[in-house]
């Protein structure tokens, strides 16, 4: 969920104001409150969906269904799960018919698994995820206008000047952006001193890339950063990346699960537990595969938007796993949104530069190049990246000279890169099947060919 919040798309104070306002009472809601609120949110949006999507209007009556018949998460079990590739296949049919009114923005996303997918979000959309972030923040004492770090990428390949950057500071939102593509212990003095420099109580990132942030502070001697609390996005947060964190940056990680389809979401709170956000989206808790018995159990995560009438995703399989609780349990922190164990399916991997930075945001790349379906970074040796990429049809010369001209402005002048045009059977996977988007030197003696 790495998301810019550009003023022109988040910009809607009163709708901001309104959403916060329920997810401030929604997380104390006893919990039949709670599932009440999410049922009236489910009907309104499959209400909408049947009224004004193409998309939903043949498939419910393909199944005989009216929108009466979806009232509750019980019932959504009546429609099909929704994968990736049926929200390629449908394409516009899958946008409202009114998504005007709501001034829709294109997003992208990042295809670390697959390739892109356009998805579309309205004013509503956006504010809720504003006063999400505004929640979950809230929970480490954050407040408006608090100032705070942010490890990002795209901002940086904008412009070639801007790309060797250690940062840059926006006053009017307080935020410092720092370049992901410097994490290394000869930049780390420089991103220090902009830290201290604008008093940043927190930091923000993907999990790999605040452990590589992490360890190139520790690398570099500087023990002095302090946050009130670390928030940890985009990937499964791994016990040791934890762990050097918060020894390093002397605060909690605060950790997150969401994606750019925005169907579910799960935030950590001060207290260790993993809450999920049931007034934010639909997470389905049961499984009929799920299977085993004991404390918890595995099941497959299966989202639906509550808040977006311009592209409502209805039991959105995300490909990723969850470890939830085989019965409920309260959280000492006394918040009712519903606790789980944990998040598995998502990490990324770092490519080591030669001048020994260390490169966890490579799949940016992918967003910016248009013609290509796949793309997979392999460090076969310290100062060399093969680059694989599945072309489109469309793909020709223009199409691989900009992914190579990407590709440098990220990982700087000192690799070889080497392109290859390839076939998608011929990409590297994991046990599951899922393509890894980064392949580093240290798993090459594996097996990784599965």
């Amino acid at each position: 969920m790495a998301i810019d919040f550009r003023i022109q798309e988040f910009f809607s104070p009163l709708r901001i104001l309104r959403l916060r306002r329920l997810l401030e009472k929604a997380q104390w809601l006893p919990p039949d409150e709670l599932r009440a609120l999410q049922d009236e949110l489910l009907a309104r949006t499959i209400r909408e969906a049947y009224a004004h999507v193409p998309y939903y209007r043949r498939l419910f009556d393909g199944l005989g269904l009216g929108p009466d018949d979806i009232q509750t998460a019980k019932d959504l079990k009546a429609l099909p799960l929704m994968t990736k590739d049926d929200v390629r296949a449908a394409g516009a049919d899958l946008v409202s018919r009114r998504a005007r009114r709501q001034r829709p923005v294109r997003y992208v996303t990042s295809g670390t698994t697959g390739a892109p997918l356009e998805i579309y979000h309205g004013r509503s959309s956006n504010a809720l995820e504003f006063a999400f972030y505004w929640r979950h923040w809230s929970w480490a004492g954050y407040r408006l206008r608090h100032p705070f770090a942010e490890l990002q990428t795209t901002h940086f390949l904008s412009e070639e000047s801007a790309s060797r950057r250690a940062g840059r500071w926006q006053a009017a939102l307080g935020r410092l952006l720092l370049n992901s593509n410097q994490v290394g212990p000869a930049q780390a003095p420089a991103m220090a001193r902009l830290i201290r420099r604008h008093r940043c109580r927190y930091l923000k990132g993907l999990a790999s890339t605040l452990y590589c942030l992490a360890l190139s502070c520790r690398e570099a001697g500087i023990e002095d950063l302090r946050f009130q609390a670390v928030f940890s996005t985009g990937e499964v947060m791994l016990s040791r990346y934890r762990s050097l964190i918060e020894s390093v940056f002397h605060g909690p990680v605060l950790d997150a699960y969401g994606h750019m389809e925005r169907t579910a979401a799960v935030t950590q709170c001060p207290r260790g537990g993993y809450h999920v956000n049931s007034d934010y989206g639909l997470l389905e808790m049961e499984s009929p595969d799920s299977g085993g018995g004991g404390e918890t159990r595995l099941i497959r995560a299966v989202g639906t938007s509550l808040h977006n009438p311009v592209m409502p995703l209805l039991r959105y399989d995300l490909g990723d796993t969850i470890e939830v609780f085989s019965e409920a349990r309260a959280c000492p922190c006394g918040r009712t949104l519903p606790l789980i164990k944990a998040i598995h399916g998502r990490s990324a991997e770092a490519v080591v530069t030669p001048d020994g930075r260390y490169l966890t945001s490579l799949y940016v790349v992918p967003d910016l190049a248009p013609g290509v379906r796949f793309i997979q970074f392999i460090q076969d040796s310290p100062s060399s990246l093969v680059v694989q990429f599945v072309p489109e049809p469309t793909c020709d010369g223009r199409v691989r000279r900009e992914l190579e001209r990407l590709t440098r402005l990220v990982i700087g002048p000192d690799m070889r890169i080497s392109l290859r045009d390839v076939k998608e059977e011929d990409l590297i996977r994991e046990a599951s099947g899922k393509i890894r988007a980064v392949i580093p030197q240290a798993d090459l003696s594996r097996d990784s060919r599965s």
